[in-house]
């Protein structure tokens, strides 16, 4: 049967209970918690009933039920163990405009029925069959129960690993792309005790950003799901409360990227939010932690931002080809991905190379009419018959596996040497291209990492300012945190549906 459920303020209003077993016990401890003044009739009670007498805390006439008991009651429940009874005490209710429940068979004919419900401060949860399955109420009830519980210890972690604790080659086989994202997330769905999380995976780090109980952030499974179990402790992260705050202010300020400063992640983070809302991974809590980090790291970036160059991946990478004797105005620079990586490096090589041929997936994407005559379009299908055009090859796609390997070293031209910068992750373009010819080049993430770092300011000191800016923001974490922790605990109630 269908109703509508109710939250019905009881404080000292009467309420009557005919009956004093089990059954009704437990409604006499509902109307108690809700602190109705409580008339108890029934020849006998249960000792638990005898108990409550004693203290004072309700009412008790000794003797067969009489149909004046319910006058001046607004509820009423009948609870005997005889159904002719409590279809008496249901029919005089009627009689009256009194609401009333039965606990038997008679309840379809009654006025409402007791939801299974749980109390956790003040969020009060019931669980409702409509009288269909009481077993399946109680058991979501109690499944609830434990995790609201476990809201009482939450809290924020960050597990994760990137480029400052893994190479290239030791990060591949962690980053979660394609079936292996979608599984990631699935099983991560399935652990007790995490509330809300979301993936980053960028193509210099992959971490779960979550809010979890304490005990769940301890033993240590996120870690296997992530499948560092195998990692030693210094070649991943497990970050907690105010520290996996830091980390995601640093992180979104773009301060731990391989390009210090860099904008792209501010991107990313908001993407990975959108897409764990739509799978139904994050909602309203993770959406406040990563709207906090986001603000903190305008501070750290308005002041950080004068001591680094600022440059995007794409802009490195041409810089790097520069750096390393490229001369990009007499070259044919081949860009594999239309993303928003490719996008940037065949706008920044327009003024700067003398041709570029834009390689893509599925979808072409648009050639603006300026750039009419200085870009070829070809598909990854037909990439080795212009591979040979190549003098600079830059890769930047989501592919899971290699665009370019050794079957690709025939149509190479042999004639001259060409460079390949591999800015994917997974890599994109097999390294061991690197060691068939001598005129052929390959650099990966890495390589530009450490020829960048070079170059930088002190970043132990820009990282150390940056830390103190999120320490002075500290109240955002306190915010987040005193949002879903309670002070109080957790009280069981079971319903009769």
């Amino acid at each position: 049967m269908k109703g509508i459920p109710l939250n019905l303020f009881l404080n000292g209003r009467p309420c009557l209970v005919v009956g004093g077993g089990k059954v009704a016990l437990r409604k006499i401890e509902l109307l108690l918690d809700a602190g109705a003044k409580i008339a108890v009739v029934s020849p006998e009670v249960h000792p638990e009933v005898g108990t409550l007498i004693e203290k004072g805390l309700i009412t008790h006439t000794v003797r067969p039920f009489e149909h004046h008991d319910i006058e001046g009651s607004v509820l009423v429940y009948a609870a005997t163990s005889s159904r002719t009874v409590n279809r008496e005490v249901l029919d005089c209710c009627r009689e009256k405009h009194i609401l009333c429940c039965c606990v038997d068979g008679n309840w379809d004919q009654g006025d409402f029925t007791t939801p299974a419900i749980t109390h956790h401060n003040q969020l009060i949860l019931s669980v409702s069959s409509g009288g269909n399955d009481c077993r399946q109420s109680k058991m979501v009830k109690n499944s609830l129960a434990r995790h609201l519980k476990m809201m009482e210890s939450a809290n924020l972690v960050i597990v994760g690993t990137d480029h400052n604790h893994l190479t290239v080659e030791e990060r591949e086989p962690f980053h979660l792309t394609g079936h292996r994202f979608e599984r990631g997330g699935f099983m991560i769905m399935q652990l007790w005790g995490i509330h809300e999380f979301m993936i980053l995976n960028t193509c210099n780090r992959v971490e779960v950003i979550a809010i979890v109980s304490d005990e769940t952030a301890r033993n240590g499974i996120l870690r296997h799901v992530m499948g560092f179990a195998g990692l030693k402790e210094d070649k991943y992260y497990l970050k907690t409360g105010k520290a996996a705050f830091e980390h995601l202010c640093l992180v979104t300020s773009g301060m731990l990227s391989q390009t210090p400063g860099e904008n792209h992640i501010t991107a990313q983070v908001k993407d990975a939010l959108d897409t764990a809302k739509v799978r139904g991974w994050a909602g309203n809590m993770t959406q406040e932690w990563i709207s906090s980090a986001l603000y903190v790291s305008k501070h750290i970036k308005n002041q950080m931002g004068p001591l680094l160059h600022g440059y995007e991946i794409e802009d490195l990478a041409l810089r790097y080809l520069e750096a390393n004797g490229k001369d990009l105005a007499s070259s044919t620079i081949m860009v594999l991905g239309a993303g928003t990586i490719g996008k940037g490096l065949v706008k920044d090589s327009l003024p700067k190379a003398e041709k570029i041929i834009w390689c893509y997936h599925v979808n072409p994407p648009e050639i603006s009419k300026e750039w009419n005559g200085k870009i070829e379009l070809c598909t990854f299908n037909d990439m080795k018959e212009r591979i040979t055009d190549a003098d600079i090859i830059i890769s930047a796609t989501e592919s899971p596996g290699h665009l370019l390997h050794r079957a690709h070293a025939p149509f190479f031209n042999q004639e001259r040497p060409v460079m390949l910068l591999d800015l994917g992750m997974p890599r994109n373009i097999d390294p061991e291209l690197d060691n068939l010819s001598s005129d052929i080049t390959v650099v990966d993430l890495d390589g530009l990492k450490y020829w960048y770092r070079r170059e930088l300011t002190d970043m132990n000191d820009i990282l150390s300012r940056s830390r103190a800016i999120v320490a002075e923001n500290q109240d955002f974490y306190d915010k987040i945190a005193n949002s879903f922790k309670g002070s109080q605990g957790s009280v069981e109630q079971a319903g009769s549906d």
